[in-house]
């Protein structure tokens, strides 16, 4: 005989129900802790209705719920219960059979029950444990460029106040040369007190000689003209000093993680990095969210279904003015999807690929928009990630002929 149990997950609570081959329920549902106690409650449960002998002959399933599954999942594995984690979109479809739509616990319970008897799903990706160490480390690194990003931009604007001239004396404001004039003051008045040579001889050596004398005197001379306001400049000076500090030990962070990303990403055999644009943390975190690439490699349409995993398919609208207009679906990982959308930029505007900026600008000339032009060059990317994965072999770019794209 077979076994089910459907398990409903929470953020601090879970909801089982243990049902037989037909899916009848065999007792109550089953509301536990997300805990040590809560696990020790669930194994009686089990234990009360079914000899231990036929935990193995019981198929879990639950959602993808944020990361409270994760747990959950190596404890019912550890008992020897076979478990198969669903994609939440389609435990959805399956609600929504029901034309009320109800939710509750134990109905979600029943439901996964129903879903793991029909057999009418697809398991999510399950890593085994360096690829979710790995995708652990690269999302982290992804939402610190994202803070750290946004941070910046707060900067910006304290500095389009205080000294508007400052950004446009460096090609990056972030750079060595600007932070180090930094570290030493801040507002224009006190730059411009900074003596020449001192300056001089710390813009050399953030800059290992790129800036000089020449440097020093030009932001010298943009200090003393500034129009930037002083009312409130004390309160401004300090939000910037923060600013930078937080900056400064995001972007810190940041290397620690690429050190350690770089060091995991070298036991792969992979050849993403030949591509333009896909560094060593790009095709880390392209790798780690693809998860098994051995469930695409074999199938047909396998590139397409990396193109849906990053969420760059197609998906029709239609809806007042905009009758069969169609939207990248945004389904998939935001995590993939950036990284993807990062290389593509590299490649196609500054890397200058032949292949991928042949196709950009192929849609420019079309007159797309920048983002329609680009979601080409992500669908061409990931379709030569596929490549590249399945047959190891390094990018050689191909210039692209527009009457065959």
């Amino acid at each position: 005989m077979k076994y089910y149990l459907g398990i409903d997950v929470g953020k601090y609570y879970h909801q089982a129900i243990l049902a037989g081959s037909e899916g009848k329920p065999m007792t109550n549902s089953l509301r536990f802790s997300n805990s040590f106690s809560g696990y020790q409650q669930l194994n009686a449960y089990l234990e009360k209705q079914l000899l231990v002998s036929e935990f193995s002959k019981v198929h879990a399933g639950m959602e993808a719920t944020g990361p409270y599954w994760l747990s959950l999942y190596e404890q019912l594995k550890k008992l020897g219960i076979h478990t198969t984690v669903l994609n939440p979109l389609q435990v959805k479809s399956y609600r929504n059979e029901d034309i009320r739509g109800s939710k509750t616990d134990s109905i979600d319970c029943l439901l996964i029950v129903k879903i793991l008897r029909f057999g009418d799903y697809k398991a999510s990706d399950l890593p085994d444990g360096d690829l979710l160490a790995l995708r652990q480390l690269t999302r982290l690194r992804a939402d610190l460029v994202k803070v750290t990003s946004g941070l910046k931009m707060k900067l910006l604007a304290i500095f389009e106040q205080i000294f508007p001239e400052y950004p446009k004396l460096f090609t990056d404001m972030f750079g060595p040369g600007a932070q180090v004039v930094l570290s030493e003051a801040i507002d224009p008045e006190s730059i411009a007190l900074i003596p020449t040579e001192k300056l001089t001889a710390i813009l050399k050596k953030s800059s290992h000689g790129w800036f000089g004398e020449k440097k020093a005197i030009e932001i010298k001379q943009a200090a003393r003209d500034s129009i930037g306001v002083t009312i409130g400049l004390d309160a401004f000076t300090l939000s910037a000093q923060i600013l930078l500090t937080q900056i400064n030990h995001l972007d810190s962070q940041v290397e620690s993680l690429n050190d350690e990303i770089t060091k995991r990403l070298n036991n792969y055999n992979q050849s993403l990095t030949s591509i333009p644009g896909v560094g060593e943390t790009t095709a880390a975190a392209i790798i780690s969210e693809i998860g098994n690439f051995d469930r695409f490699k074999d199938d047909k349409n396998g590139a397409e279904k990396l193109v849906a995993l990053a969420g760059i398919d197609p998906k029709l609208k239609s809806s007042g003015e905009n009758k069969g207009k169609a939207i990248m679906s945004k389904r998939g990982s935001p995590y993939l999807r950036n990284a993807v959308r990062h290389a593509s930029f590299i490649a196609a505007t500054v890397k200058k690929d032949p292949m991928f900026a042949g196709i950009y600008q192929k849609k420019i000339k079309e007159g797309k928009h920048f983002e329609v032009a680009l979601s080409h060059v992500e669908n061409k990317l990931l379709h030569v990630v596929f490549s590249l994965l399945k047959s190891r072999k390094q990018y050689e770019p191909y210039a692209v002929k527009a009457e065959k794209f």
